[in-house]
């Protein structure tokens, strides 16, 4: 008995590979993340990827636009379903942040910024961070919300990053999470 084989689209395809850049950029960032490896977990030769993606640095522009989506989806959701004067507890809450592509969203944005000395990442990074403050602000927050939810959203990727979570027992650790 013979099997079907069907095809991916191109736009199915350059979805697996974003998924799988996600994963392997949040585990070792931009520097430490080879394309060879990208393909192999998306199941695609690294020639069809540079067919969909010209270069690393391209990849990681589009994985950042990604993780913009994302978070721009999750913000529209929990604003939605959230009286404005709980917004920003509700957006900062560690549900949503899980919500928003995981450890891993948090992560690349953690290696994002330390890559931004590399142009094209420098620009993605600044234009996802503008866009999410003008977002946020025309949903009604404000400058200091703004900022604080920042703050707080980067304070919590770097304890994702760090493996620092609601799991961690006692001690020095546990004062770092809020309450």
């Amino acid at each position: 008995m013979s099997k079907e084989r069907i095809l991916s689209t191109a736009d199915a395809r350059r979805s697996d590979v974003l998924s799988a850049a996600t994963q392997a950029f949040g585990r070792t960032g931009y520097w430490g993340t080879n394309t060879t490896e990208i393909a192999r977990d998306a199941g695609i030769s690294q020639a069809y990827l540079y067919r969909l993606f010209a270069n690393k640095e391209e990849l990681f522009v589009a994985v950042i636009g990604e993780i913009h989506n994302l978070f721009r989806d999750e913000i529209d959701r929990i604003l939605a379903e959230t009286p404005r004067e709980d917004a920003l507890q509700a957006l900062l809450s560690p549900s949503s942040t899980e919500r928003t592509g995981g450890s891993d969203a948090g992560k690349v944005l953690l290696h994002a910024s330390a890559a931004s000395n590399v142009e094209p990442i420098g620009v993605a990074v600044r234009q996802c961070y503008s866009d999410q403050a003008d977002y946020l602000s025309s949903r009604g927050l404000n400058d200091e919300e703004i900022r604080s939810y920042f703050a707080w959203s980067q304070y919590a990727n770097a304890l994702r990053a760090a493996g620092i979570g609601a799991d961690v027992e006692g001690g020095a650790l546990q004062r770092l999470l809020p309450h």
